[in-house]
This record gives structure tokens, sequence and C-alpha cells, in this order.
């Protein structure tokens, strides 16, 4: 018994360890989101993708949204009645409809957050950001479960005190009772899901029956009497064929006839843990942009795989071991970009990228792989294993099952080496050749890969055969089916470059006598051959690039535009282009490899590479290059010179990348430190144009109100001369993994172009001039595709009181009036002054000149009537004389301020005349040259005056003392 015991016990690790060798599955490419990253909670219900392309996640502790970037997220504190949040819908209309544990809500975008407020009217303000509805006072009634928009727009509500139809008229809400006919208990009255299939019946998932109420009213109830395999209904799909899919919580799922007829069993199909569901409780069936269908349970994620006669599906589960976050799955759904994205019951939200890369590792039995080759039947290996140990690995098409070919217990132990890609190879016969650090190891052709375990090597060939060295690198067989292995040394001795001739069974080795690089510092790191049938062999270090042909090497150095670094992989695409890998110096090529003098073309970061750093090299069937860097992997595309990124946010594993290969359905696989990656290429879908909101607007640092959705087009708004101040946040939707979008803005009105491209997505502009301006962004993807229609605002800085128009125009009319009401002043002021001046000058010549006339006249005649009586006739000559040069003096005074007399003609012939008189009676002859009479110029009184009196003085002088 004991014996048995032990037996039995022993069996059962066997058995356990052949599980856990062989029970592998592939990780991935998922993101997971939490509160970590802005999640409102972890235990989210529901997601849903808005037409906007916003994701909203319906959590325990609030609605989020999710915009790519960040998370936002409304509660009680925003208006919500609860803060368990069931489901969200969006109208047609772009309403949006929420459904709580304490009533059904419609979200005002523009909307106020009611913090702080019990009341439910002040909670329904106008201006309130969210407006509770609820068909009765009583917890069931006001708990809302499902929501669903008919094609002839009613909105349908479902809760867990039955179904309400949604009514809509003069801005009132109600919530009116559709009667089922149900005659259960109040918990089977939960609506857990509600459908309108295409006939326009809606169907009703309840927790003890299925509903379907058709056009005319008529309402049928299906049950496990009808074939349904349990009462509960979680899930409802009609997907792209017209079929009714049904999740249920302990049955597992079920397809349904079209079109049932009454009291007809409504099941077409029943799948079930025995069909590959990993559980019988569903939670969600979903339908993906391309078609395939997906369901959400309790034990991961479930994909329907259709069989080769597209008869029928079979399934295929995704757990917590495969990268999901928690085991139970809540909800799907899709983005913009085609991710995958998953809600589960606590492990938050999670992205399933899509175009991504799967990835095996430590679960799959994977801490490294370092080779990956198809064999001539077309099995896929790849050379890797556990720590210490190494193994041949076939790919079933799911999982990997570990081969451990015949080999001695050193080779086992440590025998593998260091080599990397080329490692193992099928030649043309089916013998294999494996490297090792003891030597090649050759098998006979097997009929079954896994005969390799307990089939002895055909041969064993090492130094003592004619090799170099025994650690050996690499292998390849060239189209004349000769065998070329690359060795590294141990210790002093040097590596090599050997070549098993097939036709001799000999061993041909090369080493300094040949023009190869000196293999005492360089080792082999790679082959190809090229279309010509020329052999080309990459070396280590600066050791170079050779090309084998007609017997003879040629070395190709840094000197004839090899690339730095070693050449770590060489791939000749399907346009017989050869591909070197360089370890330092980026990814170069050789557009013809016959040509007696190749010319290299390379790549490198300041092209669009991520790193110079390339390890591995490979081509998709379409032609497009992927490059394997220290940063991820890089796909060039020849033909457009476009790079696109991939990183571990697509499932990538991280370590650095050995080795790349295509296998013949076109799967693209990658051998990385930590594990091993496959992608499966597809062409690129037309590029999408990144729609873009403006999120956020500050002015002067005051917080404006926009909706809570972002705005295309704000404005146009008029704002104060103190508000020249603004910061504009924006966003685009963009879900990809490393789509890298980027950001530029104008703003038109300030004389400046477009900004250069940024990952920035906030821009502040300080003390803007008064004017008007628009302020435009646009984001770009990786694929150089802009947005369709920028956002915008307009808006209008007003100018100071000081610099607006109306002021400047009624300063300039009061500057005019005040500047005529002084030309007026001055125009009266200087008439004022002319009549004064005419004044004077006629009293002078009226009544002193008369006077003095009449003096010096009297004088006269008293001097003849005294006759000679000297003194008197003496003093009275004296007084006419004076009297008379008075009178002289006083017409002088008289022309002066005369304003009649104010032009220089005036005052020339005034000059002229008395020149004239003085000259003539003195007998002198004269000439007098003035300005012309032409010459209309006004001069002043006191220049006159001064001008007169100098011109006399000076006449006089000349009469006088000049004796001409």
């Amino acid at each position: 018994m004991t014996r048995y015991r032990f037996a039995k016990v022993l069996l059962y690790l066997l058995i356990v360890c052949c599980m856990t060798i062989t029970a592998r599955a592939e990780r991935l490419p998922i993101k997971t989101y939490t509160t970590a990253d802005g999640l409102a909670h972890n235990v989210v219900n529901r997601v849903l993708r808005d037409s906007r392309g916003f994701l909203w996640f319906c959590t325990r502790e609030g609605l989020t949204r999710f915009d790519g970037y960040t998370f936002t997220n409304y509660g009680i504190e925003q208006g919500l009645p609860s803060a368990f949040i069931n489901a969200l819908l969006e109208t047609r209309d772009g309403d949006y409809w929420v459904a709580t544990a304490g009533g059904l809500c419609r979200f005002n975008p523009l909307g106020k957050a009611q913090t702080s407020v019990n009341n439910t009217s002040e909670r329904n303000a106008p201006n309130a950001m969210f407006t509770v509805y609820s068909p009765g006072d009583d917890a069931r009634s006001k708990n809302v479960l499902s929501l669903l928009q008919g094609h002839t727009g009613v909105i349908w509500c479902g809760t867990r005190n039955g179904l309400y139809r949604v009514e809509t008229a003069a801005n009132q809400v109600k919530l009116a009772s559709v009667e089922l006919g149900i005659q259960e208990s109040f918990e089977a009255r939960h609506v857990n899901c509600l459908l309108e299939d295409r006939l326009g019946a809606l169907w009703v998932g309840m927790e003890s029956a299925l509903y379907r109420r058709r056009l005319d009213g008529r309402v049928e109830a299906y049950t496990t009497r009808e074939g349904l395999p349990n009462n509960v209904i979680q899930s409802l799909l009609e997907d792209r064929e017209g079929r009714i899919w049904v999740g249920t919580r302990f049955g597992g799922l079920c397809r349904l006839v079209h079109d049932p007829a009454s009291g007809a069993n409504v099941v077409a199909r029943v799948y079930s843990i025995k069909d590959g569901l990993p559980t019988t409780w569903i939670n969600q069936v979903f339908q993906a942009s391309d078609g395939g269908l997906w369901a959400g349970s309790s034990a991961g994620l479930i994909q329907f795989i259709p069989k080769a006669d597209g008869s029928d599906f079979r399934f295929r589960a995704y757990s917590q071991d495969n990268g999901l976050s928690y085991h139970e799955v809540k909800s799907l759904a899709e983005d913009r970009n085609g991710n995958l994205w998953l809600t589960t019951l606590n492990g938050g939200v999670a992205k399933i990228a899509g175009g991504g890369f799967t990835s095996f590792g430590k679960g799959d039995g994977f801490s490294w792989s370092a080779s990956v080759f198809e064999t001539r039947a077309g099995d896929l290996f790849v050379i890797g294993g556990p720590p210490g140990k190494w193994f041949i690995n076939r790919f079933d098409g799911e999982k990997f099952i570990p081969i451990r070919p015949q080999f001695p217990e050193i080779v086992k132990k440590s025998g593998y080496g260091w080599g990397w890609n080329q490692t193992v190879l099928e030649d043309h016969t089916g013998d294999w050749w494996i490297a090792t650090r003891y030597g090649v190891y050759r098998f006979p052709k097997v009929s079954e890969p896994n005969q390799l375990a307990h089939t002895p090597p055909k041969a064993v060939y090492t130094t003592r055969e004619g090799l170099a060295a025994n650690v050996i690198l690499r292998l390849f067989e060239d189209s004349r089916g000769d065998v070329w292995i690359g060795s590294v040394g141990e210790g002093r001795r040097p590596g090599g470059l050997s070549r098993w001739e097939r036709s001799t069974g000999a061993f041909h080795h090369y080493g300094e006598k040949t023009n190869l690089p000196s293999l005492n510092s360089f080792y082999v790191s790679s082959f190809a051959e090229d279309r010509a049938g020329n052999l080309w062999i990459g070396f280590s270090g600066d050791g170079g690039l050779v090309r084998y042909r007609d017997g003879g090497f040629t070395l190709f150095t840094a000197q004839d535009g090899v690339p730095a670094g070693a050449i770590r992989n060489l791939l000749v695409d399907s346009s017989g282009r050869l591909w070197l890998a360089s370890y330092l110096g980026g990814l170069s090529r050789i557009e013809e490899p016959a040509a007696d003098r190749p010319r290299f073309v390379t790549h490198t970061t300041a092209d669009g590479l991520a790193s110079n750093e390339i390890t591995a090299v490979s081509e998709d069937q379409w032609g497009r290059i992927y490059i394997g860097t220290g940063r991820g992997v890089d796909r060039l595309d020849p033909a457009t010179g476009h790079i696109k990124h991939y990183t571990t946010a697509d499932g990538l594993l991280l370590g650095e990348m050995a080795a790349t290969f295509r296998d013949r359905r076109g799967t693209l696989w990658f051998s990385c430190g930590t594990g091993l990656a496959r992608l499966v290429p597809e062409l690129d879908p037309p590029p999408a144009p990144p729609p873009i909101l403006i999120t956020g607007l500050r002015i002067a640092g005051e917080q404006q109100s926009i909706s809570a959705l972002g705005d295309v087009d704000i404005g146009p708004v008029e704002l104060g001369p103190d508000k020249s101040q603004l910061q504009i946040d924006f966003v685009a939707l963009g879900f990809s993994s490393g789509e890298g979008l980027r950001y530029h803005y104008q703003l038109i009105g300030s004389g400046e172009d477009w900004s250069n491209l940024s990952e920035q997505r906030t821009v502040n502009f300080a003390n803007l001039a008064p004017g008007g301006y628009q302020f435009l962004v646009r984001a770009v993807n990786s694929d150089g595709v802009s947005s369709e229609t920028p956002a915008s605002f307009s808006f209008t800085i007003l100018a100071p009181v000081w610099q607006r128009w109306w002021f400047l125009a009624l300063a300039s009319l009061a500057i005019g009036l005040a500047a005529y009401a002084a030309y007026r002043y001055r125009v009266a002021r200087l008439l004022e002054l002319e009549r004064v001046r005419t004044s004077i000058a006629a009293d002078l010549h009226d009544d002193v000149g008369a006077g003095l006339s009449r003096i010096a006249v009297l004088s006269e005649v008293a001097r003849h009537e005294a006759g000679s009586v000297s003194p008197v006739t003496e003093r009275l000559s004296i007084i006419a004389r004076a009297s008379r040069e008075l009178v002289d003096s006083m017409s002088d005074i008289v022309w002066v301020i005369n304003p009649e007399r104010d032009q220089l003609s005036d005052l020339t012939q005034r000059m002229r005349r008395f020149a004239s008189d003085l000259f003539t009676s003195s007998g002198i002859e004269f000439t007098f040259r003035a300005p012309g009479g032409e010459l209309h110029l006004k001069v002043g009184a006191d220049v006159r005056r001064h001008i007169f009196l100098i011109f006399k003085e000076s006449v006089n002088n000349i009469v006088r003392h000049s004796r001409c």
C-alpha cells in the first residue's frame, strides 16, 4: 500500500510538472488603469465610448471620463444622487443619461456642480450639472440598472422594480411604467439588460426570465422551459448577422432562434464549459468593429473563434495568466483606435492594444529566448527556457511544447553557450544542426520533432574535426548545401569561421591568411546569402562586413560605408536588398549586394529611428522593415520613409532583442532577454484624423465656464483691457499605444505662424495687445495626419477707454474746437488791435498833426509880421522848425501804427520816397533796390519802425558826412 501511495504521489507530481511545462499561455498587450492613475474606483461596472470618442467608466465610486491622457471623475460632489453607477446612455441627439443606484440623471455638460445640495429642487436647478429623475420614492425604483434608446428615439429604463419608458414633453421628464406581466418576487423584477432587435421588438433580460415585447405591445416570456440554459439573463447582443446572443449567470451562453414563435424553443445553440467556455457566468457579449465577438465572464475574457467552415465557434479564454489584472471581466468596449477595453470587478480597467504584440514569458516557461526558426514542414521553434535550462520549444498554435534533444549531461546543464539567432537549423535533407558550448551536434532526420528527445546525435563536430573553437555562435546553410559555422574561442584560443563542405564532408577553416578581420579580436555575428548566391558575414566590434564570392573574401569596413559596431543581424528582403543591423551605427542597407562596389545607405536617429543600437531586423509581407532597437521595435516603410514606433505599451517585453523572424504565415516573432513576443502585421487602416477639443480656458487667472466635454468652437468673446492674459487647454482623443499625438497652434491677429509641433496641451498668452484674435489648434498623429477641423477660440481684447476710436474722435474734436476758439480769439484781438491802431493813427493825424501844422503856420505868420526883430524872429523860427519836425515824426508814427501799411511794399515805398526827397534836395544821385512788389510779405509795426529809423539815420549820415 505504501508503495502504491508513493507511486500515486509520484505520478501526481509528474502530471503537475508536465502541466507546469506545457500549460502555457501567451501574454496579451495589456495596459491596466486603476485608482492610482485617476480612476474613481477599481470596481468598474460598465464602459462606453461616446460619439466624441471619450471613454466613460461606470464605477462604484462615481462616473469617470477618459480622454486618453487623464481621468475626470463625477460623483456626489458634482450632483449625482448616488456614487454607484450602473450604466450610461448617449442618445442620438447627444444627451447623456446616467443610471445610478439613486435615480436616473441627465448630464448637462454646461451645468455647474451642485455641491453640498441635499434638497431635490435645488439639486435640479436649471443650471445643474446633473438633473435627477425617479419613477418612485422607494429604493428599488430609484436603482436604475440599464438604459436603451430604441430606433424610434424612445428611451427605455430598466430598474430593480421593473421597466419604464422615459417620456419628455414641454421640458418635463416622466418615467412611465411598462407592464410585462411579471408575477414573480421583487428580485425577479430586476431589469439587467435591454435590446431592441432589427424587427423592432424589445428584449428585456431579467432575473427570472427573458421577455420579448413586440411592436403591437404583446409580451412573451422565455425561461428554461423554452430552452434557455438559465433564467438569470445578464447580457443581450444582436450581432451584424442578426443573431441574438444571451449571456446568463449560471447557464453559460446561448444563441437564439431568429424571430422565435411564441411558446416554441427559443434557443438555437447553447455553449457551456464543454464547448470551451471557462465558466457559465457571462457578464456581457460584445462585437468589435472588425466583427469579432468577445465576452466578459467571471473567469476572464472570452474570444469567439469561427470554425474553418463558418458553421459555429470555438472559444479561447484569457485570464490573469495572460496579463489580466483580475479574473472577472464585467464589460467591454472599443475605442476609436480599435483597442479593446475591459472593466473588471476589482482590478480597474484594462486596454488590449489593437494590432499589438502578444508575449510569452515566465508563465510560458521563458525567462529568455535567443533564436527563432522554422522547419521545412512549417513548425515554429524557439530556443529558450527557464533560468539555467534551455529547450527547443515547438509552437502548436497556442502554446509552446519543450523538447530536450538527447544531449550528454554536460550539454544539458550548461551547454547552450551565448549565441543568438541562427543557432539551430534543419538542413535541406532534414538533419538537425544545433550549436552548443561543446561543438555542433548533428541529429538525423526525424518524422516528429519530439523524437529528438530519444534520438542520439548523428555526429558531433568539435575542434578535433576541424572547427576553430567549440563555442558555437552561428550556423547557416547556403544554397549549395554547405554549412557555415561561426565560433568564438575561450581563453587564449581564437574564434574562427568554418565551412562544412557537403560534397566531401570535410571542414574548411578560414583564418588569418584570408581577407578576414583578425579572428583574435573579432568573431562571426551574422550570416546571410543574397540572390546572386554571395554569402555575407557580419563580424563583432568594428570587424566590418565580409562578402564571400567565387571562393574569395572581400572585406568592407567603415571606409566603405559600413556603420560602426557589430553587425548583429543581416536580412535579404523581398526586393533583394541587404539590410545590416548595426549595434552602434543604426540600420544600413545595400541596394545591389552583387555590385563590385556596393553602396551603403544608413538610417539613424536623425532619420527618425528610436535608437542607433540595432540588434535585429525583419520584413513583413508588405515589404515593411521591422527594426529591433534598444528602445523597442521600429517599423520602416522603405517606400515612404515613414517610421512607426512600438514599445512596451504595445505589448513588447523588456530586455535586449536578440533576433526576429517571419514565419510562413507572415507572423513576426521577436526573441527578447525576458521572453518572446509575437506580432501579426496588418495593413494600416486609413489614418483617422484625431478630433481635437478645447477643454479649459482661464482668462486673467479666472476659470471660464465651457462644456465639461470640451468645445470645438468658442466665441466670439469680448474681453476688457485688463483681461489680456489667457491660458487655453486642449486635447485630442487618441488611445493607441504610443500614438504620439502632437499639437501646434496659431494665434491669428498676432502676426505669428503655426507653432512647432509639441506634446504640450496647454498654451499661455500674456499681455496681448488690444485687437481681434482667433486661436486655432490642431493635433497631428504619428502618421502625420492632422485634425480635420481645428478647435478655435475667437476673442477681442478691448482697448483702454483712452485708446478707443470714439474717445480719440471726441478728443480730436475737442482739440480742434479749442484750436479754432484760440484762433478766433487771436483774430478778434488782432482786429481789435488794428482798430485801436487805426484809431490812434487817425487821432494823431487829425488832431495832433493838424495842431502842429497850425502852430508851424502861425509861427511863420508871426515871424513875417514881426519883421526883423531878431529875438522874436529867431524864437518863432525855432517854433516853426520844431513844429515841422514834429509833423514829420508824427507822420512816421502814424505810418508805423497804421495797420494798412503792414506790407513790405509799403515799407520799401516809404524808404524810397524818404531817400529821394533827401538825396535830391542835396544834389545826390542814388539807386534804390528793394524786393519787387510781387512779394506779399507782412511786416509788423515794430519791425517796420526799427528798419525805417535805421534807414533814415543811414541816409542822414550819408548826406551829412559822405560828401558824395
